[in-house]
């Protein structure tokens, strides 16, 4: 084969050529002076395609359930030990629920009762919180899946169109299967580490179930020095706080979504894993296709609008985390360790550990909110100046959370609200706002500017990103605005 033809070469064609043999597609290889196809030259057989695309079928697991087959895979995951509870487990975690819910009961006017409170280990939470898991990366989910299908169709060689003309739900079914393995497996390595069913901020759970994860939970006590009946009741404190947010705001799932779809929209599957995996595979075990093709299928956002969604979902992150954060901390005033406590889960939030990371790079998405701090600073200041009802005032429409900007100034976030705020707004329109972004999709700068409440501008983003480099120097009253 020629250097010239070998440069010419898309991933598809390596791929195919691979699976057929050397004189695959395109190579010219064993043709005859006329250019026709001699003895040696290939020859495209249905019948030898029909039995690679079955085998293909089989091993992405086409035709299974994806959610089953993502619970199977995070299981497989898991890791060991993961031992039952027992127990004086159970009861020190039903305990340590009905304390957090009573301290809750002062700090804040949310409900926080009528919750069921259980502790699970690593495989049932993985179980449990699958289907919540489905729906929050549905957006990412289509996203790879188009993309593969698109680039499959663009790229396949030319002498293989006909034959996969019929072939692309095929694809698409089995682009859903591949990202199965990819969130069972990213799941099973979050089991890890998880303390709580809300921690990554998303209501995983439906909003009456409370849940500690034990195993971790002692290991992440064990870390800190500090005694697992304190760490106990302070994590039921944070995973009270956080139902009773979403309960009392059910639009702010809405927000999350619209965030992640924003997102999703900026990913972009890694053809180059593909052409790698095409010249290291051996074709004569096929097998270790599934494997290749599922490892690195997404590059990390690069162009501004990738950057501005990203920093709108972590800001939002942020914005729940910070609230929870200072309604934690003032409900646990009785625990001799709180303080430390408090700020091992802000590093631990702030910072991407191996889980996390694994996390990031199998499904392309990050749930670090980083920006925590300045968030608990602009909660903290509010409730100094109103207190609680002006701090959790915020969320009783879309309108009121803060954005970029007011995670920069929390002191202005008052008076950039007043001004903004008019009676005739209605939680109606900002709904409607909120779904219309997510229908529009990126667009130019000018154009999302007025409708995008985190981020609006690249200062904003700018700004984001330097004051996330000494966030761990922030405190609790606007530290930062006061430069």
């Amino acid at each position: 084969m020629s250097d010239d033809n070998n440069n010419e070469q898309n991933p598809f064609e390596q791929i195919f050529g691979m699976l057929f043999g050397a004189n695959g597609p395109g190579s010219g290889q064993g043709d005859d002076k006329d250019g026709n196809p001699g003895a040696q030259g290939f020859q495209i057989d249905p019948a030898m395609m029909s039995t690679i695309m079955n085998q293909m079928q089989g091993l992405f697991g086409q035709g299974a359930d994806p959610q089953a087959q993502a619970t199977s895979i995070a299981q497989k995951a898991v890791p060991t030990p993961d031992p039952a509870v027992g127990q004086e487990s159970v009861k020190a975690t039903t305990d340590a629920f009905r304390l957090a819910e009573l301290w809750l009961a002062e700090a804040t006017e949310f409900s926080v009762a009528n919750r069921t409170a259980r502790t699970l280990t690593r495989a049932e939470w993985v179980s449990e919180t699958m289907p919540g898991w489905q729906k929050f990366v549905l957006p990412i989910k289509e996203n790879m899946s188009t993309a593969l299908t698109e680039t499959l169709e663009t790229q396949v060689p030319a002498e293989m169109k006909g034959i996969l003309a019929g072939a692309s739900s095929m694809f698409g079914s089995m682009s859903d299967s591949m990202f199965a393995m990819q969130i069972g497996q990213a799941v099973g390595a979050l089991s890890e580490s998880v303390l709580t069913g809300t921690e990554v901020g998303l209501p995983l759970l439906p909003h009456d179930s409370a849940v500690l994860v034990e195993t971790n939970v002692e290991k992440f006590a064990s870390e800190i020095d500090v005694d697992a009946s304190e760490v106990r009741i302070y994590l039921a404190a944070q995973e009270l706080a956080h139902l009773a947010l979403f309960e009392r705001a059910p639009w702010l799932s809405a927000q999350v979504e619209t965030a992640l779809t924003r997102y999703a929209q900026g990913l972009k599957v890694d053809t180059s894993q593909i052409e790698d995996m095409a010249s290291q595979v051996d074709p004569s075990n096929i097998s270790d296709l599934s494997d290749n093709i599922r490892q690195g299928l997404f590059n990390p956002p690069t162009t501004e609008d990738q950057k501005k969604a990203l920093t709108n979902l972590e800001n939002l992150l942020a914005v729940i985390a910070g609230w929870v954060d200072v309604v934690v901390y003032s409900a646990c005033a009785h625990l001799p360790g709180r303080d430390q406590i408090r700020e091992a889960l802000r590093r631990r939030r702030a910072t991407a550990g191996p889980a996390e990371k694994t996390f990031s790079t199998l499904v392309g998405l990050e749930f670090n909110p980083r920006r925590l701090r300045d968030a608990a600073a602009l909660f903290g200041y509010l409730e100094t100046q109103g207190g609680t009802e002006a701090r959790d005032k915020v969320f009783s429409h879309p309108d009121l959370l803060p954005t970029t900007q007011d995670l920069d100034d929390p002191l202005g976030y008052s008076e950039r609200r007043h001004a903004e705020w008019t009676s005739e707004s209605t939680l109606d329109e900002a709904l409607s706002r909120i779904l219309d972004e997510g229908i529009e999709g990126t667009e130019s700068s000018e154009e999302s500017e007025p409708q995008n409440d985190a981020g609006s501008d690249t200062d904003a983003s700018d700004s984001d990103s330097d004051s996330d480099d000494g966030s761990d120097d922030g405190d609790e009253t606007g530290g930062r605005s006061e430069n």
